[in-house]
């Protein structure tokens, strides 16, 4: 007679034993509770940022305890549902639709099914990750092995989601709108931040991670959970190693904000206004007025407010500002602030005649009757370089498949939908404008949150870079807090002052550090007055053109 012996360990754990039934909410649930980490939910002082440190670990401690690869990427999709459901609420902030000429309650359920289906979207990119977590063979600890398991947990849990998160999310091939990211919930966190002017906000985003995973592992490794990983190759114990693991990543942390401190101290050395031109004289004080008007879109759009009452709105508020530069939000000139005495007239005046620059986003018809949403610099010295063209358009916004949308959807709702009619272009090219005091790098609305984007442009020679948003199809959603996120880590990336122009609000400037020195209140009106520098230095960062 033969006696078979299980070991203890051959036995399914407790997450493997639990129904997915039950599994399933709680998955949803914590979710959830990480998405609250996002900047939209900052509230004066407090923020809870502290969540993406500690948030992604039950995930993947989940991950490991599923009980097949099918289950972990269900698990995967619906941890990623309960995120992004928080993350993109931004998408509810479409409705009402009235500016589209749709009813109430078809904009509501429009703006509904817009944030449903990208929620999904991007859940996918959860659910790839999870399954890769699952089905790769993972040891615990930092050191990889020559043996199988080969690949160790910490190192190599941060990589997969980076390569997700960093490389596939912001693709064109993915076609979504990168706005979400677990590291923009630290735009706060400055002295961290310091770590993206070298490898990117992909760096910030691999702590953030391999805090969660330290966790994630020291939880496998030392409770009966989930499967336990393969023995660690330094040989440490359970206990010994998870807290050397634990006490490594917080001295990390503790050290890079250290480091962060410093070098934020000696840019705002560097970048003081009163004695900048010492340092650097080619890098003089230029005063910037950011000219907020609040024109809804329901306004423009349904035209309730005249073209030449909204252009007088905007010359009252331009007027008069002592300022070296005017700009203004994403689309402010259209075909009616062309006509002659409007906007488009009212600002060459000022810059003629008060000898000043301004930035004003436009809406630009081409010979062939395409239109592409554009940036222009007014300039008394009528530069060449005065137009730049946007690279990145908004899917179903500005762009989408024409020919599909012809075919499947019906008529009198296909005539509402903004890029099926009016066919915007967009270009491969980065198009610097010149400014007297140098070059500046344009981007408009989402294309912030495309690092290697804005990047180029620096790595071209921009030497200020300037955002002009119109954010009034969101109504007040959280969207301008999330673009104002993404702004704080392209400054640093960068190493160069940003100005964000909104037409509602947030409006603000940001200096090379990350430090946001004014900003505007959302929903309302008036003029944001503050002083930017042209600076010609790179960080390591804009030389990494690979990154």
């Amino acid at each position: 007679m033969i006696f078979q012996t299980h070991s203890v360990f051959d036995q399914p754990t407790w997450l493997e034993r639990a129904s997915f039934l039950y599994k399933g909410p709680v998955i949803f649930l914590l979710g959830i509770v990480l998405g609250l980490s996002c900047p939209a939910f900052d509230v004066g002082n407090i923020n809870f940022s502290w969540l993406a440190w500690i948030g992604l670990a039950p995930l993947l401690v989940l991950i490991r305890g599923a009980s097949g690869k099918w289950e972990a990427a269900i698990s995967g999709l619906i941890f990623g549902l309960g995120y992004n459901s928080v993350a993109l609420s931004f998408y509810l902030g479409l409705a009402p639709m009235t500016a589209l000429g749709l009813p109430h309650w078809l904009g509501t359920a429009f703006s509904g099914l817009i944030w449903m289906i990208e929620c999904l979207h991007q859940s996918l990119l959860y659910a790839a990750f999870a399954l890769i977590v699952f089905c790769l063979p993972l040891r615990a600890g930092f050191i990889p092995n020559i043996e199988r398991p080969f690949f160790p947990y910490i190192i190599s849990v941060p990589l997969i989601w980076v390569f997700l998160q960093w490389f596939v999310a912001p693709s064109e091939f993915f076609i979504g709108l990168p706005i979400n990211q677990l590291v923009y919930s630290q735009y706060r966190n400055l002295p961290l931040v310091q770590m993206s002017a070298f490898l990117g906000s992909g760096c910030l985003d691999y702590l953030i991670v391999m805090s969660n995973a330290v966790i994630a592992c020291s939880v496998i490794q030392c409770f009966r959970l989930a499967k336990k990983m393969g023995r660690r190759t330094d040989q440490l114990t359970t206990g010994f190693g998870a807290f050397l693991d634990l006490a490594f990543i917080a001295l990390l942390v503790f050290s890079l904000s250290a480091w962060g401190e410093g070098r934020i101290a000696r840019i705002q050395d560097y970048i003081d206004v009163a004695t900048v031109r010492l340092q650097d004289p080619q890098t003089p004080p230029v005063t910037v007025g950011v000219v907020q008007g609040n024109v809804s879109a329901e306004e423009e759009r349904l035209q309730v407010t005249k073209p030449d009452h909204i252009a007088k709105r905007y010359n009252a508020l331009s007027r008069n500002l002592g300022v070296l530069m005017l700009v203004f939000p994403e689309g402010v000139i259209n075909n009616a602030q062309m006509v002659q005495g409007n906007l488009l007239s009212i600002v060459k005046s000022l810059c003629k005649y008060q000898n000043k620059e301004a930035i004003v986003g436009s809406i630009e018809n081409l010979q062939g009757g395409e239109l592409v949403n554009a940036a222009r610099i007014i300039s008394p010295l009528n530069p060449k370089d005065n137009l730049y063209v946007k690279q990145r358009l908004v899917p179903l916004g500005e762009s989408a498949p024409i020919k599909a949308l012809n075919e499947r959807i019906p008529n009198s709702l296909r005539e509402h939908i903004p890029a099926s009619r009016e066919n915007f272009l967009s270009t491969n090219q980065v198009n610097l404008v010149s400014s007297m005091w140098g070059k500046v790098g344009l981007s408009i609305f989402i294309e912030m949150a495309y690092p290697r984007l804005i990047a180029n442009e620096v790595r071209r020679g921009a030497h200020l870079l300037v955002n002009l948003s119109n954010l009034s199809w969101f109504h007040e959603s959280s969207l301008n807090k999330q673009l104002l996120a993404a702004s704080v880590f392209r400054a640093v990336e960068n190493g160069r002052y940003i100005v964000m122009s909104t037409n509602t609000g947030i409006s603000a400037i940001i200096d090379p550090s990350g430090v946001i020195s004014s900003k505007s209140l959302p929903g309302k009106r008036g003029v944001l007055i503050d002083t930017v520098e042209f600076f010609y230095w790179k960080t390591p960062y804009n030389r990494m053109w690979w990154l």
